[in-house]
């Protein structure tokens, strides 16, 4: 019977040798070869002198040089914990190809060691609950902060170096939230640790270590995601919005999802715009419009809402729509007489499309007719619903029901 190869995956936790597991040790002791990024292996060459080190953190090069080893057992050292944005991750997956499709790594196992994480070692050190913890990557990486300070009551983050921290921090002082403690770790498990608990300003006057990590806390997070706003709470000028109500429907018709990809074609004040994405938090949300009045309100409203995940492109359509047959959510709340157009573009495309198109008036409506009858001949699913909406006033000693202009929707589903 041939001997299995083992490779193990060995999280070291912070980098204090004192922090490792049992486990973690002996794996690390019954390996001839330590592969892993410089700083990882540094941590653990002075206590396993004899080893054979290998500093790569490249998986195919990992590969490689595994397999031009296969005499010995392998670890594959890394920072942290190895599910905690590691890249055990993407490793584990290749090495799990290798062992099915590749001769020389027939015979090997893979073996896992977790390690102590940023995370749990900070919110241990705070008394901090994890799983009300959001948690983010910046190392590398872009995330929307906004959303998920303003929701979630404790948000950790690995930041990128000390300008990183800094960065947060700008934005969070541009996002209002002033008052807010921020909880930063520097060098964790290290003789120079120090955890800081203070304001964003506070810390952006500070000296930072590159090595850190950081936990946001929000008593007041708001976990709500609705829709159909009020249309007071949008900038808007003498630039036409689409009541809340209509909103309110259009966003049911689209059913967005948080990773969405979504397109306001004739987005007008951006107040469609805003509700996509509050709910594509995680997804995108490009605003087309020509106007450039209509521009400068978009703009307003996209700093009113913290709306980090809205691209504006002012532009008249089908200008600006390079990347629509990426989107899965279209919405068209103006064309400027070019709807069959946009439309022909969207229909050469392979992608399941929800397309949602609204119109006061009789020659747009005749327009998604048209259009409805060649989408259900292609085969796909659609709808057209009229909106009424009347809303009280008062006049006098009275209330009277003041109707609004109705509202034609047309709903494809590609």
């Amino acid at each position: 019977m041939v001997k299995a190869r083992n490779i193990n995956l060995v999280g070291i936790g912070l980098g204090n040798p004192d922090l490792l597991t049992k486990s973690a040790i002996d794996a690390i002791d019954r390996s001839g070869v330590i592969i892993g990024a410089k700083r990882i292996v540094e941590s653990v060459k002075e206590d396993f002198p004899d080893k054979i080190f290998f500093i790569e953190y490249n998986t195919e090069k990992i590969l490689e040089i595994i397999k031009e080893n296969m005499g010995n057992e392998i670890a594959i050292v890394f920072s942290g914990d190895i599910s905690l944005f590691s890249g055990s991750i993407k490793l584990v997956e290749r090495l799990n190809v290798a062992i099915q499709d590749e001769k020389a790594f027939k015979n090997c196992v893979i073996n896992t060691y977790p390690g102590i994480s940023s995370l749990s070692y900070l919110c241990a050190k705070t008394n901090t609950d994890i799983s009300k913890v959001k948690i983010l990557s910046f190392h590398g990486r872009e995330e929307l902060l906004y959303h998920n300070i303003d929701s979630n009551e404790y948000t950790f983050i690995i930041t990128s170096k000390a300008e990183g921290v800094k960065e947060i921090c700008r934005k969070l002082i541009s996002f209002g939230f002033f008052d807010l403690d921020i909880t930063l770790g520097e060098n964790l498990s290290y003789e120079n640790e120090r955890i800081t608990t203070a304001k964003a300003s506070d810390l952006l006057d500070m000296e930072i270590s590159d090595l850190n990590c950081m936990i946001i806390s929000n008593p007041d997070a708001d976990k709500s995601i609705g829709f159909g706003l009020s249309d007071e709470v949008f900038a808007r000028d003498k630039v036409p919005i689409t009541k809340s109500e209509v909103r309110a429907v259009i966003m049911s018709k689209l059913d967005i999802r948080p990773d969405s990809i979504c397109y306001d074609i004739g987005a007008g004040s951006g107040s469609v715009s805003i509700e996509m994405a509050r709910l594509a938090y995680e997804g995108k949300v490009y605003a087309i419009e020509k106007n450039p009045l209509a521009v400068e309100l978009i703009k307003k409203n996209i700093h009113n809402f913290s709306a980090e995940n809205i691209e504006l492109i002012h532009a008249k359509a089908p200008d600006g729509l390079d990347n629509i047959l990426d989107a899965d959510k279209i919405f068209i709340g103006g064309s400027g007489g070019e709807l069959s157009s946009i439309i022909e573009m969207i229909f050469t495309s392979k992608k399941n499309h929800t397309i949602v198109i609204s119109a006061i008036t009789m020659e747009t409506i005749a327009q998604i007719t048209d259009i409805v009858k060649i989408a259900k001949e292609k085969g796909y699913d659609t709808e057209i619903t009229a909106i009424n909406v009347s809303k009280s006033k008062e006049v006098g000693p009275y209330n009277m029901m003041m109707a609004q202009n109705m509202v034609f929707i047309g709903v494809i589903k590609m």
